[in-house]
């Protein structure tokens, strides 16, 4: 992990507080990310999806585009695979990105690198989604001894 990742990381972390940080002005909103979906939409091109049920997670919801392979838009239902999705943690103002079709560098890579700046623009701080991969040695005592950073602000608790 670089230096500067480990530093961004360990400033967001909260002793205690797994879900959500104490005080909840240091985190993000369901309010701004509404206020920029008309912006990610232009920029990507496609109508995202958000997922408006995270629950018992560090992370606050991801905004991208679900897999037709896998989830019927409209009866709104099925698997939730993402070909990429931001994901935006409740802490830190933090957010990342993953997703089955950013390997390969072409079209949908390009357009989520302009959507990544776009996000980073209205304050949000990005975070490499491969280095959050390492174990978690923060502030908290892990509850799992396979915790990852990852877990810790970006996925279901």
């Amino acid at each position: 992990m670089k230096a500067e990742t480990k530093r961004i990381l360990l400033e967001a972390d909260e002793k205690g507080h797994w879900e959500f940080p104490p005080n909840s002005a240091q985190g993000t909103s369901m309010e701004e990310i509404d206020a920029m979906l008309p912006d990610l939409e232009r920029v990507l091109g496609v109508k995202l999806d958000v997922d408006r049920n995270v629950q018992d997670a560090s992370f606050l919801t991801d905004v991208g585009y679900l897999d037709d392979r896998s989830y019927d838009r409209e009866k709104g239902c099925g698997a939730l695979c993402y070909l990429f999705s931001f994901r935006f943690s409740n802490f830190g103002r933090m957010f990342t990105l993953f997703g089955s079709c950013l390997d390969d560098g072409g079209g949908t890579f390009i357009k989520a690198m302009a959507a990544r700046r776009y996000i980073e623009a209205e304050g949000f701080t990005f975070v490499d989604a491969d280095e959050l991969e390492e174990f978690y040695d923060g502030k908290n005592e892990p509850f799992d001894n396979k915790l990852t950073w990852w877990t810790r602000f970006f996925d279901y608790l």
